[in-house]
């Protein structure tokens, strides 16, 4: 009887994780693209404070 419970809950509840287009992901897949979107935040953020930086600055070879 337990199994047909469990099953019933299943088909109820939402599953864990994100959801992306409808889908929902398992939560090492959520994480994982959490992760990706930090690093390019961090990267994008690295490269405008090298860009402010650099304006005024001229290099001659």
């Amino acid at each position: 009887m337990s199994r047909l419970k469990n099953f019933v809950r299943s088909l109820t509840e939402p599953r864990g994780g994100a959801s992306a287009d409808g889908r929902a992901l398992g939560l090492g897949l959520s994480t994982a693209l959490t992760e990706q979107r930090k690093d390019a935040e961090a990267q994008a953020a690295v490269a405008k404070t090298l860009r402010k930086d650099a304006e005024g600055h001229t290099i001659h070879g």
